[in-house]
């Protein structure tokens, strides 16, 4: 008996199994539409002060509670900014007229969004704060 034809025979099997697996493994030739990239989550975007602790502000609560509340948001604005590469905001926070106001006009500071700015004669430029960082700051009501 001739084994050729049966190792012929193996021989074909085995590379039609190659060329098929092959095939699966590289998508077999479809287009494949890619997945979405999910945007970047920055919790700084809306304001740079999340934990609101000027609501602790007042006879409502003890004094401690709001420090505490600020060592807490420090922290985690410092550490977010530290993450993504971004300069350190400062631990102090200042409060600024709003901008377009007759007061910040006039002083030629403003806070806005969060951030304190100073006005140039070609715009406004962000404040650096003296214990560090860029200068956070709450408008004044």
């Amino acid at each position: 008996m001739d084994a050729r034809p049966f190792v012929a025979l193996v021989a074909a099997l085995f590379v039609v199994s190659a060329v098929a697996q092959t095939r699966m493994a590289t998508g077999g030739g479809l287009s494949r539409v890619p997945a979405p990239k999910p945007a970047a989550y920055d919790p700084l975007s809306r304001s740079t002060t999340p934990l609101n602790c000027q609501q602790y502000r007042g006879q409502k609560y003890p004094v401690d509670v709001q420090a505490y509340c600020q060592s807490i948001e420090n922290s985690y604005i410092q550490g977010e900014a530290r993450r993504v590469g971004r300069p350190s905001p400062s631990s102090s926070i200042v409060e600024l007229p709003s901008l377009g106001s007759s007061e910040a006009k006039s002083s030629g500071y403003a806070c806005v969004g969060g951030i304190a700015v100073r006005h140039l004669s070609n715009g406004w430029e962000q404040v650096s704060a003296a214990d560090g960082g860029w200068q956070r700051c709450v408008e004044s009501r």
